[in-house]
């Protein structure tokens, strides 16, 4: 377990390897990614608190990195500087930062200067911005040299309407898988050096991941991607959840409606570890056998467990090509949802 293999971070393509190839990211200006996050309401008047709202734009850099040069100009500790998710490097992001500035007045951000971001905005607000406060990101992607525009249509409107499994990108588990090899060493007690705050949380994150995508991957193998007595049926857009204790034709048209999806489990803690039930919870066991230096280490952390939608179907999704063999798409995924998920269903990439 501690080899593990960069190819078994992901599972089976849904539909099939694509036959056409493309290049993405050529520059950082190919690959956008906007925030979608709404302030708390406050009349701008009478903006107060003592949390300082930023709005970045930045190219080349990672969102750790950027807050760390936020704490720096603010002549705080990087723990006060807060972000509600991380967004890719090798892009050009703009997200929302916060800053614990207790009884201060907005501090002179526009001259804050530096190559690899800019603050655009600054607001007060009452409180901190938290993990996972953002309903979705909005992409915008280029992509370049797609050998074959037919095939690129084609699966382009299969992923529209069939969606692609929605599995954790292999940015979540580091270079060469590198998060989920410590992840598994620490969590088996083999690793001795003391962890700080955000290597914790990466393993963590990395652990959890990694069982998901396996169950997918499981699913996806032997053709389960229909509901499963006993499977914790997901309301779309939401983190609630029924039993699907009976399979009937009432269950499987609020599923192609949209109304619900399917799930898959994201490990918790002792009582908070298993939801799932019946041949759900059957078949998740059964991957999770394979694995149980993580099975075990999880079980000893305070983790909630929950659900996670198994495919993922881009929104306001829209295509443009801007020549022959070049193309230009643009779609919104929920919070948590790898880009690159959709991407490697839709072409093979340099």
């Amino acid at each position: 377990m501690t080899e593990t293999s960069y190819d078994s971070l992901l599972g089976p393509y849904l539909h099939g390897v694509p036959n056409s190839g493309g290049v993405i990211k050529a520059e950082p200006e190919h690959f956008q990614v906007v925030e979608e996050l709404e302030l708390p309401q406050q009349d701008p008047q009478l903006q107060q608190g003592e949390h300082q709202w930023l709005w970045v734009r930045k190219r080349g850099a990672n969102t750790p990195y950027v807050a760390a040069q936020l704490a720096k100009f603010a002549g705080v500790k990087e723990r006060d500087v807060s972000y509600s998710g991380l967004k890719d490097r090798q892009a050009i992001t703009e997200q929302w930062f916060s800053i614990q500035l207790p009884g201060q007045q907005l501090l002179p951000w526009h001259e804050l200067e530096h190559p690899e971001f800019s603050v655009l905005q600054a607001v007060l607000q009452p409180r901190k911005l938290k993990t996972g406060t953002h309903k979705r990101n909005r992409f915008t992607i280029r992509i370049e040299a797609i050998t074959d525009a037919d095939t690129f249509n084609q699966r382009w409107q299969q992923v529209c309407t069939q969606g692609v499994p929605n599995y954790y990108g292999l940015q979540r588990f580091g270079k060469d898988g590198q998060n989920i090899s410590n992840a598994v060493e620490w969590l088996s007690g083999r690793l001795r050096r003391r962890l700080n705050r955000t290597q914790i949380g990466l393993y963590l994150s990395a652990a959890r991941s990694f069982l998901f995508n396996q169950v997918l991957a499981e699913r996806i193998r032997h053709n389960l991607l229909t509901p499963l007595e006993g499977e914790p049926m997901l309301l779309s857009g939401s983190q609630s959840f029924f039993i699907a204790e009976q399979i009937d034709a009432a269950l499987l048209e609020r599923l192609a409606s949209g109304d619900i999806e399917l799930s898959g489990p994201l490990m918790g803690s002792g009582e908070r570890q298993q939801i799932s039930q019946a041949q759900a919870a059957e078949l998740e066991q059964r991957v999770f056998a394979q694995y149980p230096e993580l099975l075990q280490g999880l079980a000893k952390r305070r983790l909630d467990g929950g659900r996670r939608a198994l495919l993922l179907r881009p929104q306001q999704a829209q295509l443009n090509w801007l020549s022959d063999t070049v193309a230009e798409i643009s779609f919104a995924l929920p919070k948590g949802c790898f880009a690159t998920a959709l991407i490697r269903e839709l072409v093979t990439t340099e």
